[in-house]
């Protein structure tokens, strides 16, 4: 499901920073570029579901405390957005 959630996140931010640029929208592109920023960080800080964590630590590998379910990785992409957008 991560990838699909990614894919999907990053499907959007590309479509608001282009509309960013044509309405010359610095804060929305800020958000878009801070939210995929933010998309990858949390995944290389280890949250990740289950599907990522198959892929990093192959199938028999993996243990429940490696994942995120999709609920706790998008409150996880949630918390670490809205520490990046304060800043």
């Amino acid at each position: 499901m991560i990838l699909v959630s990614v894919a999907s996140i990053f499907a959007w931010t590309r479509g608001l920073a282009h509309r960013a640029k044509l309405d010359s929208n610095a804060e929305l592109l800020k958000f878009a570029d801070n939210l995929e920023a933010v998309c990858i960080e949390t995944i290389e800080s280890g949250f990740m579901t289950k599907d990522l964590a198959i892929c990093v630590k192959g199938m028999s590998g993996v243990k429940r405390e490696d994942y995120l379910n999709t609920f706790e990785f998008m409150d996880k992409l949630a918390e670490n957005l809205k520490l990046k957008m304060a800043n």
